[in-house]
This record gives structure tokens, C-alpha cells and sequence, in this order.
């Protein structure tokens, strides 16, 4: 059997370990490399106990230091045995003629390594398929089939590296630079909700998945807005992940939110000083917390789970919104089904797989149902339907009632509405200022009041 060299490259390890010697804290970086990934294992252990140094608040690494690390774990110790101290210093001294100075050259350098460890491994996947291939008991179409996809995905999972994923106050003043030259001159179970009363019937669990569905084009994701940024005031970790809405716009509909100037205005820039000292305070404001906004029209599984993954390391991410739920198949008995399994990957996979609360929009039809609701019932926690009332509505309860009612359909972890009444709760919506607050509550009116 021939021997096949697997791609390594010596020179790019030593690289990206040079320069974390003299750059340790460039390691925030290539968060997406592990030690296993090395080709060469001693590398692999350098890289680990530079990281474990780092972790641990040190950011200047000697050959006693990190001699010291090194030794700390058996199996580490065993594959370095070979490296003294006067040779790991002398590999110190030696790094200045080989470490990257910039964080462009050195994540070439990450990129590479991770790239060729891909490779190596795809390869002996392939090799294994290949001998199942040959042999002849094995003829198990499903079973094979089924296999070779898990192990792929596990490989794709494993091996998914995300551009860096910056807060939104990272990026607020090149947005908001951007807006401007468009211008024309008591404690609670879970996550609370921004409506109290619901949190009577649903706050946000851990594990749950809670949905808002509402017909087109009538404030779902204001409505998510306003709880995004309700978990912000309250320093939550909070991640919203958008199909429809660029981060610029989103950043627009935050502003109105957070300063009572509408939308349009702060898109001319025809408001006053005192205004635009109120949308100053606001940028300083979002730049302090830990919320991420990243704007993708069509997004893949493997994609949410490894943004919310890394955000759990990154600022310990609690709350996650999906904005929206929709399909993109062709027939519609082929987007109910994608529907139904997007709504079980995030219940499951996400708020139960990470331990995050979860709440996804979802649009409904003309006649107040979503695609495919057995699925998405089946699998959400909640879901909420969020309505326009009628001018009967309105009348009837009165206009400090609202002009919004926001329903419980289905409740799997507290509190129903009875469905004969019209039991909902009252909320108040203006799209000028993207806001949503809780109104005064309506007197609940049964079908024999009218009796």
C-alpha cells in the first residue's frame, strides 16, 4: 500500500508560536485553533500552555514560565520530555527572527494550520469510507449514508472558524458615521419580559424556545427589538441574529427606541442639539453593553450554533433572538418541513443544546396561522401571537388600553388564555419610535356577557 504524506507546515506552526511569545495576548485571536490541530505535537503543547499562561492573567512568557506550565499536565510533559529549558529559551530568543507583527499576518499563519489539520482529517475520514466502500458486507445504503453525514457534520462543526465577531459598540461609530452622511441636514423566574403581565404566563427560560408570530408587516420585530433591548438595560448577554435587517437599519430602529426621537428624523438629521446630545448618550450607551446584532438573509444551522457557541465564550451570551422564521424551498409542503425543523434545531439544539433563552419570530398567514404550525407547535415552548386590534377592539376597551393585544396560543410551561374570551394583553405600539409598552389591562369579557 502506498504511503500517502499527509500537508503539514513547519513553518507556519513555529510562526504562530514566535509570535505568541512575544505576543501572547494575539492568542483572543485564533480562538478557532486548538492545540490538537498542530501537526507537530510539541507546537501543540506550546500553543496549549501559552493559552492556559494567558487564562491565567500572564502576559509575559519566559522559558520558566512556561517550562513550568509545560510539566504542569502529565501527558504534556511526556511528549516535551525531550525539550530542556535552555532549548525552550533558546526558541525564546530565536522567535524575534520569526514572529509576525501584525494580526493579519498572524491569523495567515492560524488559518493555514487550521486548514492543513482539516485536510489531514478529512483525508482519514475519506480513507475509512473508502474501505467500507470495498467491502463487500457492507451494503447498508441508509446506514452508510447516515454515517458519512454525522461524520462529516461533526468534522464541519469541529472545524467552523468565524471571523471575529466584534459587540455592536464595537462597530456603532463607523454605523453611525455612516447614518449621518445619509442625512439630510422583586426577582423573577428566568429572563423577565419587558411586559410584565406576561411573565404571569412565560418569562424567558433557559432551554425554551418562545416564538412571536404575527401577521406581515405589523412589528414582530419591533416587538423583539423592545425585549433585546429590555435584557440590555439589564445587562443580559443578548444576541440578536437577523434574516431581514441590516445592522445599520436595526441600529436606526435602537436609536428611536432608546432616545424617543423617531426613525425619521434621525435619518434626516433634522432634530435639535438637545436631540442629537440624546443620540450621542445613546451610542455611549450601546458601546458599554454586551449585545451583538449580525445581519445574514439566509442562515445555516452549523452557522447559528457557532456564533452562539463562541458568544457563550466570549461575553457568557444568555439570550438569544432569531428574526425570523421562514422557509426558502420552493413547494409549500417542503417549507412547512423546513420550517418545523428550523423551530426544533433552535428549542433543541440551541436553547436546550446551550442552555439559552430563546425567542424567534414567525409570520403568520391571512388566516393567523404559521406554515406548518403542527411542527412549530410541537416543538416551541410558547408562542405568542401578536395582533393590530381591531377599531372595535379599541372602542370597546378603550384607547389607554392600547391599540395592540398580545395572545398566549399555546403555553407549555405555565399559565394558559382561554381561548372562548378575549383574554389578551393590552400593549401600546408606536412604529415611529419602534416601542412597545405594556397599556392598561382591558376587563375580560366572556361570550355570554353579551347575553
Amino acid at each position: 500500500m502506498c504511503l500517502i504524506n499527509l500537508p503539514f507546515d513547519t513553518a507556519c506552526e513555529s510562526g504562530i508560536i514566535a509570535t505568541l511569545l512575544k505576543s501572547p495576548e494575539f492568542i483572543l485571536h485564533s480562538e478557532g485553533l486548538k492545540p490538537g490541530y498542530f501537526y507537530h505535537k510539541e507546537n501543540g503543547c506550546i500553543y496549549w500552555a501559552i493559552s492556559e499562561l494567558f487564562k491565567a492573567g500572564i502576559d509575559k512568557i519566559d522559558s520558566f514560565n512556561l517550562t513550568t506550565q509545560l510539566n504542569s499536565n502529565k501527558g504534556v510533559k511526556n511528549i516535551i520530555d525531550n525539550l530542556s529549558i535552555p532549548s525552550i529559551q533558546e526558541f525564546i530568543d530565536l522567535s524575534n527572527n520569526i514572529a509576525r507583527d501584525t494580526l493579519e499576518e498572524y491569523q495567515l499563519l492560524v488559518d493555514r494550520v487550521i486548514s492543513l489539520s482539516y485536510k489531514r482529517d478529512l483525508y482519514k475520514t475519506l480513507v475509512n469510507y473508502q474501505n467500507i466502500c470495498l467491502d463487500e458486507k457492507k451494503d447498508d445504503l441508509d446506514k452508510i449514508n447516515n454515517k458519512l453525514n454525522e461524520d462529516l457534520s461533526k468534522l464541519e462543526e469541529q472545524y467552523i472558524v468565524m471571523e471575529s465577531i466584534p459587540l455592536l459598540g464595537d462597530k456603532i461609530d463607523d454605523i453611525w458615521e455612516d447614518i449621518e452622511k445619509k442625512q439630510t441636514k422583586e426577582e423573577e423566574y428566568g429572563l423577565p419580559s419587558k411586559f410584565k403581565k406576561l411573565n404571569d404566563y412565560c418569562p424567558f427560560e433557559e432551554g425554551e424556545l418562545i416564538i412571536v408570530a404575527a401577521p406581515r408587516k405589523t412589528g414582530k420585530s419591533m416587538y423583539m427589538l423592545n425585549e433585546a433591548r429590555h435584557k440590555i438595560d439589564n445587562d443580559v448577554p443578548t444576541a440578536y441574529l437577523d434574516t431581514e435587517m441590516s445592522t445599520k437599519a436595526f441600529t436606526l430602529r435602537l436609536l428611536a427606541n432608546l432616545t424617543g426621537i423617531p426613525i425619521s428624523k434621525i435619518k434626516r438629521g433634522n432634530y435639535s442639539s438637545t436631540d442629537a446630545e440624546l443620540i450621542k448618550q445613546s451610542l455611549d450607551y450601546i458601546k458599554s453593553k454586551p449585545f451583538v446584532h449580525i445581519y445574514k438573509p439566509s442562515w445555516t444551522e452549523s452557522q447559528i450554533y457557532s456564533i452562539c457557541k463562541i458568544l457563550q465564550y466570549k461575553m457568557s451570551l444568555k439570550f438569544v433572538i432569531y428574526d425570523y422564521l421562514k422557509g426558502s424551498s420552493n413547494t409549500s409542503s417542503e417549507q412547512y418541513n423546513e420550517l418545523g425543523n428550523k423551530t426544533n434545531f433552535l428549542k433543541n439544539n440551541i436553547a436546550g443544546g446551550l442552555n439559552l433563552s430563546v425567542c424567534a419570530g414567525a409570520q403568520l398567514n391571512r388566516k393567523s396561522e404559521m406554515g406548518d404550525s403542527y411542527k412549530i407547535e410541537q416543538y416551541a415552548s410558547t408562542i405568542l401571537n401578536l395582533r393590530p386590534k381591531t377599531n372595535d377592539e379599541v372602542v370597546q376597551d378603550g384607547a389607554e388600553c392600547g391599540n395592540y393585544a398580545l395572545i398566549v396560543k399555546l403555553n407549555r410551561n405555565g399559565e394558559q388564555m382561554d381561548s372562548d374570551s378575549n383574554e389578551y394583553i393590552d400593549l401600546s405600539f408606536k412604529g415611529n419610535t419602534a416601542t412597545f409598552v405594556q397599556a392598561k389591562q382591558h376587563e375580560i369579557r366572556t361570550p355570554f356577557d353579551n347575553n
